[in-house]
């Protein structure tokens, strides 16, 4: 895939100021122009920004229904996070369930969601969705809807496959002279029977070890996404250490993860490779303590002359907040920092509860994650 801005204004832009150039040409110098065609393009930079599970329980479908319009309108949800997302050159979380255009819609535990939420991940800035342990929730014709909408919009699906030739393809991100290759895997389907094989990437350490064999004949940069762990425990148990293990001896330059619903540490191995066992949850109904916070990985990869290395990694955290607007329940994702938290005129539809709380999700996340030692910080 070749990089495609995101921003409109910016593709008008660009659009506005080569009909300058073109319109210059006659008078521009003709050095100038072999000047400007010699640019150093032997660097490139790729901004990426991954968050983790997005589940669309009964309450979210509950809180978005516009009863006037009868429509699931998601796209005041993801208000606060959509700058930061179009900012990146590309955009990641998981997505549990199925998509569909018919009703009736429902949620856990086999979760049913309007083909809506797409359209708003993809206002919103997404460009990629990994599957979890929830795709084959209504069987191989849930796959096919959600493939098909997933499609429609333009967000690349990746660990989930309708035919065995799409499941050998690698997803390759080309940003000038980098290529950044993305790798999904999930631990089990919820013992729903997948017919065949390949429709899902399930967590397999000989297979993948082939796929990242074969993403460095194709690409400078390999990150494995992995859906896993146990659920509601905040550190990773020994089948995910002994699988990260695994991959990065096998060649994985970047691991992130999620399933656990809560978040779990970021560590630096031996051999230099992050490694995100689990962003939490972005966006979904449950409430339960830890599981109603977040994070957004931030992290830029780099690639000057022959060598390809990750510049930088930070975090926002975020706090999927659930608030009451004329006696009903909203959702709103916020990232959080603490120059707008502490300030109740930043979140004028927030109770003096709901602050108090985001502030203490705030200070969780930071002290649970925030770690110096490895040049992992908040990103302020």
């Amino acid at each position: 895939m070749s990089y495609v801005k995101k921003s409109g204004i910016r593709f008008i832009l660009l659009s506005v100021i080569s009909l300058i150039f073109l319109n210059l040409n006659s008078i521009i110098p003709s050095q100038a122009i072999i000047y400007n065609s010699n640019q150093n393009i032997n660097y490139s930079t790729a901004t990426i920004i991954s968050v983790g599970d997005i589940f669309i329980h009964k309450s979210v479908l509950d809180a978005v229904y516009e009863q006037e319009r009868k429509f699931h309108n998601f796209l005041p949800c993801f208000q606060e996070v959509t700058s930061i997302l179009n900012n990146a050159d590309l955009a990641t979380a998981w997505f549990g369930g199925v998509l569909d255009s018919i009703g009736p819609y429902f949620g856990y535990p086999a979760f049913k969601t309007p083909q809506s939420l797409a359209f708003a991940l993809k206002e919103a800035g997404f460009d990629i969705m990994f599957r979890t342990n929830h795709t084959m929730d209504y069987g191989e014709k849930g796959l096919r809807t959600t493939t098909a909408i997933l499609k429609k919009y333009n967000i690349v699906q990746i660990g989930a496959y309708l035919t065995e030739a799409q499941s050998q393809n690698i997803y390759v991100f080309t940003k000038g002279n980098l290529k950044i290759s993305f790798l999904s895997y999930t631990y089990g389907m919820n013992d729903i029977p997948v017919s065949k094989p390949w429709m899902i990437n399930f967590i397999d350490t000989n297979k993948i070890k082939s796929d990242i064999i074969r993403a460095k004949q194709i690409s400078d940069f390999i990150i494995v996404a992995l859906h896993f762990g146990t659920e509601y425990e905040r550190y990773p148990n020994t089948f995910q250490r002994q699988t990260v293990n695994t991959l990065v001896n096998a060649g994985a330059n970047l691991i992130i993860g999620s399933h656990p619903h809560v978040i779990q540490p970021v560590e630096l191995t031996a051999k230099k490779v992050y490694v995100a066992y689990s962003l939490g949850n972005f966006f979904c109904g449950q409430r339960m303590h830890y599981c109603d916070a977040g994070v957004m990985l931030k992290y830029t990869i780099v690639k000057e002359q022959d060598s390809v290395y990750l510049k930088e990694i930070s975090y926002i955290p975020t706090w999927n907040a659930k608030y009451l607007e004329k006696q009903s329940y909203k959702f709103r994702i916020l990232p959080l920092s603490k120059n707008t938290i502490f300030n109740q005129a930043n979140y004028p539809y927030l109770s003096s509860e709901n602050i108090q709380h985001m502030q203490k999700v705030y200070q969780e996340t930071y002290q649970h994650l925030n770690n110096p030692q490895i040049n992992f910080v908040i990103a302020e």
